[in-house]
């Protein structure tokens, strides 16, 4: 096992498609989170270190071209497609914390949506 520190963000996405290998999925589904694992690895780099990834960080590819449109035309992908990498991109950070590479997940928090805080009436009236 590599020490946190020298654990890359290219190694840990081998090691998670070989440990979904291990445990029998798919051929089509390591194919497809190969290709997710591809965006991620465009937008951080290959070379990026786990340990230096950040909640910030994570909001920015998030919102970024590399999650948010494809490469070649520059199409916007599905919301089902983009919500799938997300989920991927949290099963490898889940994996990589299980497995000792990372001590929490940099995930950033929610945000509260325009809907859950417009002004109630009470509110309104004050």
């Amino acid at each position: 096992m590599l020490e946190q520190k020298e654990m890359t963000l290219q190694e840990a996405t081998q090691l998670y498609l070989e440990s979904l290998i291990a445990v029998g999925r798919s051929s089509r589904t390591i194919y497809t989170y190969s290709k997710d694992c591809e965006q991620m690895l465009a937008f951080f780099g290959p070379d990026k270190k786990l340990v230096n990834i950040l909640p910030a960080h994570v909001a920015k590819f998030y919102q970024s071209d590399a999650l948010l449109k494809v490469a070649k035309n520059g199409k916007e992908r599905s919301p089902r497609t983009v919500n799938k990498t997300k989920m991927v991109f949290k099963c490898l950070l889940n994996w990589a914390r299980e497995q000792g590479y990372i001590e929490t997940l940099p995930l950033p928090k929610k945000k509260v949506s325009q809907a859950n805080s417009s002004p109630t009436s009470e509110e309104k009236d004050l």
